[in-house]
């Protein structure tokens, strides 16, 4: 399995069905671009690589979770559930 898929299933895991504020516990305040129903945090690594991981929110609760990997600043992968399935998004 890609280590980026295992790294979504890992969040699925862990915050898939969570609160509002189990998220706010676990991650702190959400990015400023964030909304009421979608939250934005960024994870970065070496530098160079950036995770931009959205949970998505349906009344109180995290329905889906969105994970962006971005290269210097470009988006190259984005992964997701539906459906309670990983999915690779190009």
């Amino acid at each position: 399995m890609d280590r980026k898929i295992q790294k979504l299933k890992k969040l699925i895991d862990n915050f898939l069905h969570a609160s509002r504020e189990n998220i706010l516990k676990e991650w702190g305040d959400p990015l400023k671009h964030s909304d009421n129903e979608i939250w934005f945090y960024n994870k970065y690594h070496w530098g160079i690589f950036k995770d931009e991981i959205a949970f998505i929110f349906g009344e109180d609760f995290v329905v889906d979770i969105m994970v962006t990997q971005y290269f210097f600043g470009w988006n190259i992968k984005i992964y997701s559930i539906m459906k309670e399935k990983i999915v690779n998004i190009e």
